[in-house]
């Protein structure tokens, strides 16, 4: 995980001053907190800005009133009784949600309070954003998330309101909506990758010891890698990174060539399938790509690995060789195709006058099962030959090996496609 450290000449350092000194009074003034408190909080090491800027207190003080969501105009009656606007508007947020403002009032007096609401906005930061909100990413959830993620680097913060959850994700501009309009539900919906809200309330789960298991990490929310780190240094040092340059260099790929093609065959009606069917196949392998059950079949061969790896019937891998063969033959994308290997020997050789080598064989299933695909490797000082050969006369007339493949990377096309 890299950072980007940020030049900052004397003209932005004392911008910076400036609005730092302005949070710390507005948040002064909003708390209650001696100023020299509230100076003393916006220089917190963790109120930096980790995954992007510095958190604005002002920022954070406005959006109670003026986000849409966070707040309400304010009424008021004449004489005769009848209601007008005045024009402002009032907070409804409280510690437990949305409509809560009266009965639990969020209260600020403490320098953890601070930390902790611009902790969750980083926590927010970490997944990419969606245009609407959705009920697949929602704030009680999300808060959860957040206190799992915490109580592992930073015990004291192990504790979310679920309103805190819903301030930090309008300070950050999320789009969001109450998640029962007209019911006065305390919860809201955030714009959030659900992907990857669902990743990360498994993965902390898993954390704690939980059976769910997550074996692919293709819906890892970008910034979840470095704020964790960051947390981490924070509790070794007291310190934390330069901010986050905004790339995870450890995504792993969430589609490919292959991939589209095998979940364009999912039944359109949703149904899953026949037993071992083509369409039972692409359900099941969609499936398990959505829930980070295995990975993206990158290449057609990985597809035959995955469903080995997870102990698949025999009828789905079976299945999965048929579609392998069925892309090498019909999809314009086809680059050829690598088969399974089932045995390989090494072996060292004394060589021929120049020095000692090893020779290497390497046995591949062939197309149709009932030979082999054998890769040598000679490597033997003055002797070297690299030679992969289809042992099986049905498959030798069918296929032929993909012109300018390297030796240890050969794949197969079939020769009335390469005529063709």
């Amino acid at each position: 995980m890299s950072s980007t450290a940020v030049s900052v000449d004397s003209s932005d350092r004392s911008d910076l001053d400036v609005d730092i000194q302005r949070d710390a009074r507005a948040w002064s003034r909003f708390t209650g907190m001696k100023y020299t408190r509230a100076l003393r909080l916006m220089k917190h090491p963790l109120a930096h800005g980790i995954l992007g800027e510095r958190i604005s207190a002002r920022k954070l003080i406005a959006v109670l009133t003026e986000h849409p969501v966070l707040s309400e105009p304010v009424q008021d009656d004449d004489d005769t009784g009848a209601f007008s606007s005045t024009g402002e508007r009032a907070t409804l947020l409280g510690r437990s949600g949305l409509w809560a403002d009266e009965t639990y009032p969020i209260r600020m007096s403490s320098e953890d309070s601070f930390i902790e609401l611009v902790l969750v906005c980083e926590v927010l930061r970490m997944f990419s954003t969606i245009d609407e909100p959705t009920s697949d990413a929602y704030s009680y959830n999300l808060k959860h998330t957040a206190e799992e993620l915490f109580s592992e680097w930073l015990g004291k913060f192990s504790h979310v309101d679920n309103g805190i959850a819903i301030w930090a994700a309008a300070a950050i501009d999320l789009p969001m909506s109450d998640s029962s309009p007209g019911e006065m539900s305390p919860n809201a919906n955030f714009g959030l990758d659900p992907q990857q809200v669902e990743y990360a309330r498994r993965m902390r789960r898993n954390q704690r010891g939980s059976s769910s298991s997550i074996r692919a990490h293709h819906h890892r929310p970008p910034g979840y890698l470095y704020l964790q780190s960051a947390l981490e240094q924070f509790r070794t040092t007291a310190e934390t990174p330069a901010r986050w340059n905004g790339v995870d260099e450890q995504a792993e790929p969430l589609t490919s060539p292959f991939h589209e093609w095998l979940v364009a065959q999912v039944d359109p009606s949703g149904e899953r399938g026949d037993f071992g069917s083509r369409e039972n196949l692409a359900y099941d392998y969609r499936a398990g790509v959505l829930d980070n059950d295995h990975g993206v079949a990158m290449h057609p061969q990985d597809l035959v690995r995955i469903l080995v790896d997870l102990h698949a019937a025999a009828e789905f891998v079976d299945a999965a060789r048929e579609a392998v063969l069925d892309w090498a033959r019909t999809s314009p994308d086809s680059q050829g195709i690598r088969t399974e290997l089932i045995d390989e020997e090494r072996s060292s050789h004394g060589g021929w006058g120049a020095g000692d080598g090893t020779i290497e064989r390497f046995e591949y299933r062939c197309p149709c099962g009932n030979g082999t695909i054998l890769e040598e490797h000679d490597n033997i000082p003055g002797f070297r030959e690299h030679s992969p050969t289809i042992m099986c006369s049905k498959c030798d007339k069918e296929w032929q090996q993909v012109p300018g493949a390297p030796a240890y990377g050969w794949r197969i096309e079939p020769i009335e496609r390469a005529v063709s």
